[in-house]
């Protein structure tokens, strides 16, 4: 397969002030069922423990507290941005506007500066299970590079969710970008 062309225009006169970057996965396969508009359609949709509901069903249920974790619909999808095969080759979707703060690394009751000051990036995929294909793994380092020479972001501040965690001090809750992402490689790769 030949090697990934990223083409992105970044408009930084539209955008915050952005000094990181978080990248995440969906930790689910890539597919039909499982892709970027869906995650979209899940950020944005009223969700009992996990699982999409009707509006009516989130309040019925709400009142007589049948569920753990109730979440009502986010404004847009939580990332500025992600990743995901289509028809065979990697490309990118835009999410959140640049000029919109994220809503993919807060951690209750500590600094939300994750969703403030760094941009929110997201590869479709369970990188758990396996790693990123060299193709998408390019794509991403190309995607990052671009974003950091536009915002002038050292490679320092582009990091796993998981490091989210670590940094605010807290119990980790998540493997995302996943166990088989080497962070640590991806960023010496930038």
């Amino acid at each position: 397969m030949s090697k990934p062309k990223l083409t992105l225009s970044i408009d930084v006169s539209r955008s915050r002030p952005w000094s990181g970057i978080v990248w995440h996965h969906s930790a689910s396969p890539d597919g039909a069922a499982r892709d970027w508009d869906a995650i979209r359609r899940y950020h944005t949709s009223y969700r009992i423990d996990g699982n999409i509901v009707a509006a009516d069903e989130y309040k019925r249920r709400q009142v007589i507290g049948a569920g753990q974790s109730f979440q009502p619909p986010w404004s847009d999808i939580a990332y500025h941005g992600g990743t995901e095969w289509v028809n065979g080759q990697v490309v990118f979707n835009w999410g959140r506007p640049l000029s919109q703060i994220g809503a993919h690394a807060g951690v209750k009751g500590a600094s939300n500066i994750y969703n403030t000051d760094y941009l929110g990036l997201c590869a479709v995929g369970d990188f758990d299970k396996a790693p990123p294909k060299p193709e998408h793994w390019e794509f991403n380092l190309q995607l990052t590079r671009a974003f950091m020479e536009a915002f002038h972001i050292p490679a320092s501040h582009v990091i796993g969710h998981w490091e989210v965690f670590d940094r605010l001090g807290v119990p980790r809750q998540k493997s995302c970008p996943g166990k088989c992402w080497d962070v640590g490689l991806f960023r010496s790769e930038l």
